[in-house]
């Protein structure tokens, strides 16, 4: 399929669809026609986007979805694969929550301090 059907189905603009490839995130093949170049793109395009939508949803980067995406290539993750990994990002998620709630204590502590100060003055 051509780059305008990719992205209709997809949801995704052309430019989007072509910084994906220019990442390695999806991959096409020349089609000629006469002295035009078209971008080919298979069904197996359509799936590896939607593989980079749900690791965006995890929060993953798109440099951390490519080597992802080509460590399982197109085989099917088993369902321990699948848990081992979740299992991984709420790890880091979790890690990261316990940060943002030490910054939002700060920010607090400073905040009740100089709203203290204030009603002194």
């Amino acid at each position: 399929m051509l780059i305008g059907e990719l992205a209709r189905i997809s949801g995704m603009s052309k430019d989007g669809i072509r910084h994906y490839e220019e990442i390695g995130l999806i991959r096409s093949t020349e089609r000629r026609a006469g002295s035009r170049v078209y971008r080919d793109y298979d069904a197996s395009a359509i799936k590896r986007i939607e593989h980079v939508r749900q690791a965006q949803q995890l929060g993953l980067s798109l440099k951390e979805i490519g080597p992802i995406l080509d460590t399982y290539g197109e085989r099917e993750v088993t369902a321990a694969e699948t848990v081992s990994f979740l299992e991984e990002r709420l790890d880091i998620v979790r890690g990261k929550l316990a940060e943002l709630r030490k910054i939002e204590d700060f920010i607090l502590q400073k905040l009740d301090r100089y709203r203290t100060s204030e009603t002194k003055s």
